[in-house]
Parts: structure tokens; sequence; C-alpha cells
């Protein structure tokens, strides 16, 4: 069931499914993906590094940078934006028999 709300709240019926495989716990492999894995200690430990997250989603790093570093990275990005906007009106401007002044 995808849509709980106030009309339509969750029950404990909806957690049967869970119920059922939490007293059995087989993994569970839905098209090529782990629903439910099994992992022994010394998986989670020496494999693993105590790493729980396994969901597969990329994880992106923010950097996080000073703010002096944060500004000339900005400048930098926005002379380089600069230049290529020149350089693209310059060629349309060429294209259209006028000058790039």
């Amino acid at each position: 069931y995808k849509h709980f709300s106030k009309t339509k709240p969750m029950k404990l019926e909806h957690f049967q499914p869970v119920l059922d495989w939490w007293n059995d716990r087989q993994e569970i492999t839905e098209e090529g993906f782990d629903k439910a894995k099994k992992f022994t200690v010394q998986q989670l430990t020496e494999e693993l590094g105590y790493n729980l997250d396994q969901c597969g989603y990329p994880h992106e790093e923010e950097e996080i940078l000073a703010p002096m570093d944060l500004i000339h990275r900005y400048e930098e990005q926005r002379a380089s934006l600069n230049a290529e906007i020149d350089r693209v009106l310059a060629e349309i401007t060429s294209l259209l028999g006028g000058s790039a002044e």
C-alpha cells in the first residue's frame, strides 16, 4: 500500500509481510536487487568496516570551503562562463554578418 493519510492511516495489517519475514528472515532478491540480506559479524566488521549503509544509492560528498576560497572559485567560474558567453556571442554576431565589438 503506497499512500497513507489521515483518512487512510497505517494499520497493523500493513506490516504483516514484515512480521512474516521477521519470523523467517530469509534473504530476498527482486530483479537483481537485495531487498533483505543477511551479513555475518565478520562481514560487517572486516569487509564493510561497520558501514551499515548498503542501499546502493550514490552519495555526494559536500565540499565545504573557507569563505575566501569559495569566493575565488566563484570568481574563476564566473570569468570562465563570461568568456564562453563572449565567444558564443562573437560567433553568432559573425554568422549574422556584424562586427564582434
